[in-house]
């Protein structure tokens, strides 16, 4: 199993404001901000031995064959003043965060922007939460310039998917999804997306690394590239050397607010489950067992008398829920969990929220130094 790696995020600066835009929210790739990082000191590498790859091919035809499938999504300003509310404006959040005296615009004036793809010839397109946000009518703009009208089939926030269908227009050209399971640290990678609003934009570069955790919740599993990603690319897609999606651009981390190379992916795996839950169902049906989760750190496992710190420490168990009828208790440490072996709560989150609702299924408790099974009914978490 890959290592996990939890980026620190400075929490009161998340949502950052960048060329003109809201990052975090409702337009492009959601950024955050980190005051405590620090450069290490540079050391002189050995050689490494590389197998020879030959000329770089361009990827030109490549991206002539996927580009018309990639959109830019806004949310129009009149359907953006239905949705304000009580929410503070791009100009307010600014002197929130910098104390800057900006001049108020109307909401008139205001329009969000990001991108998408399209997933099937009827014209369901995928992109993020953030990005149609409360919306229920988005614009849709094709790559030939033609703009139509959107609407929004279902948004799931915890994972920042969301799915449009595009009214009329025909049949339009659709892109195939890859396998994230199986692309590599290293392997390249390109992103198409209108940032800032410019239209039809390819970057590339290589995956910098897999199992990213921002403390977003417990579905983070980011893959890392260094292909830029900008306010604007937010929902677009990322493509594998063959053209295919393998994850959908959603965040950037960065100490000035712009783009320095770090950026993040929904993986394609996850992405194209919810997506295709939202496109039949319109909300997403998780699994839930009913506990409060805890990671078995070394003191806890010292704690415990455990030998190795690993498992989902079971910190509370609501009453009458799926894991309280199953005879699960508070202290009790999920090893095994549907037959996956389970690291630490997130492991186990995930895996309860990919089981099939009513499904039973098999767990391997430690309980005062005991190793028992237990059966285990899915409960359902609408969202």
């Amino acid at each position: 199993m890959a290592s996990k790696r939890k980026l620190s995020l400075t929490p009161a600066m998340a949502a950052v404001l960048v060329g003109g835009a809201a990052v975090m929210g409702a337009t492009g790739a959601a950024a955050f901000e980190n005051e405590q990082y620090s450069v290490p000191a540079v050391i002189a590498p050995q050689a490494a031995a590389v197998p020879q790859a030959g000329t770089h091919a361009s990827l030109a035809d490549m991206v002539e064959a996927v580009g018309a499938s990639v959109v830019q999504i806004q949310v129009k300003p009149e359907h953006q003043a239905q949705r304000m509310g009580g929410a503070f404006s791009r100009d307010e959040r600014m002197r929130r965060f910098f104390g800057s005296p900006m001049p108020e615009r109307q909401p008139h004036q205001r329009a969000s922007l990001g991108s998408g793809f399209i997933i099937d010839a009827s014209g369901l397109v995928v992109t993020n939460n953030h990005v149609v946000a409360d919306a229920s009518v988005v614009s849709v703009q094709l790559s030939d310039g033609r703009e139509l009208s959107g609407r929004v089939l279902g948004r799931d926030p915890k994972t920042d998917v969301a799915v449009v269908r595009i009214e009329g227009g025909g049949a339009f050209p659709a892109v195939r999804w890859g396998d994230s399971d199986r692309i590599r640290v290293g392997d390249s990678v390109f992103a198409v997306g209108s940032p800032f609003g410019l239209g039809n934009t390819v970057t590339s570069g290589i995956v910098s690394a897999r199992s990213r955790e921002l403390g977003a919740g417990p579905y983070d599993d980011f893959l890392q590239v260094d292909a830029a990603i900008n306010s604007g690319n937010s929902g677009g897609p990322l493509f594998d050397a063959n053209g295919r999606v393998v994850g959908v651009n959603t965040a950037i981390f960065s100490p000035s607010g712009g783009n320095v190379g770090i950026g993040f992916a929904i993986p394609a795996r996850l992405a194209h489950e919810v997506a295709m839950q939202l496109a039949e169902h319109g909300s997403i049906a998780r699994g839930r067992i009913g506990v409060a989760l805890q990671d078995v750190t070394l003191d806890v496992a010292a704690s415990l008398g455990l030998t190795e710190a690993e498992g989902a420490l079971i910190a509370e168990v609501e009453r009458d829920g799926p894991a309280a009828l199953s005879g699960v208790r508070p202290g009790d440490v999920i090893r095994r969990f549907d037959g996956k072996a389970i690291e630490d709560g997130t492991d186990l989150a995930r895996a309860v929220a990919d089981a099939a609702v009513g499904s039973t299924v098999q767990m391997e408790v430690l309980r005062d130094g005991r190793r028992l099974n237990a059966r285990l009914r899915i409960g359902t978490d609408a969202a």
